[in-house]
């Protein structure tokens, strides 16, 4: 797996671009502001086809490149169908937070819990993951021990719940069965902040600690 990161806009959001070398296929994960121009060089620098842009959700911090990042590249945007009413109407999230023109467009594709996504030969696992959005996803390649986990979780911390469609027995529920569940190895690449891993934020993040207790309790 070929990966390169780019992180941009006012909240340092990533975006990955994420390729299979030996065919030459690739996925870019979110599209911040500002990040469209420097995927799509990087991805024709390493002769690498962009066939799917996927939205981890549907905050504008993630997707508002979409439209730009589609017409460099001609892919098609991903994302769940419960956050696309953000892509259409993405003045809704000014009551929480847009700070910039954003343009409207539609989802090409809707992705689904146990859906798979083939890029080249690597598969990635999607998960239905709400809590901090209604349509957050997660994608994971059990080969490559990579899970992209948007706003989900970070190095030390989760995603805040206090958006609209935010819920914390959500989020809390998908994190024990579609994080947690996966091997300690896991490399998670977030929304924002440093890359960690499962076995990482099992030992140490207090929100994890959280969620493991009230799950003993129960």
């Amino acid at each position: 797996m070929t990966l390169f990161t780019f992180t941009s806009g006012p909240y340092e959001t990533h975006a990955y671009l994420v390729g299979d070398e030996p065919s030459g296929e690739a996925m870019v994960v979110d599209a911040p502001p500002g990040s469209a121009a420097q995927i799509a060089e990087t991805a024709r620098k390493n002769r690498l086809t962009v066939h799917h842009i996927v939205n981890t959700h549907g905050h504008w911090d993630h997707m508002a490149d979409n439209a730009i990042l589609k017409r460099l590249t001609g892919a098609a945007v991903l994302c769940h169908a419960d956050d696309e009413i953000l892509l259409r109407e993405p003045d809704r999230m000014r009551a929480f937070g847009l700070m910039e023109s954003v343009e409207p467009m539609t989802a090409d594709r809707y992705l689904k819990h146990g859906d798979t996504l083939a890029v080249g030969a690597l598969t990635f696992r999607v998960a239905h993951c709400p809590g901090h959005s209604a349509g957050l996803v997660v994608l994971y390649e059990p080969r490559e021990k990579v899970c992209f986990c948007g706003d989900l979780v970070f190095a030390g911390s989760v995603g805040r719940t206090d958006l609209p469609g935010g819920s914390w027995e959500a989020l809390a529920k998908a994190i024990r069965e579609n994080i947690l569940s996966l091997p300690d190895d896991t490399q998670l690449l977030c929304g924002h902040g440093p890359v960690t891993t499962v076995g990482r934020e099992r030992a140490t993040n207090p929100f994890i600690r959280e969620i493991l207790t009230e799950q003993r309790r129960r």
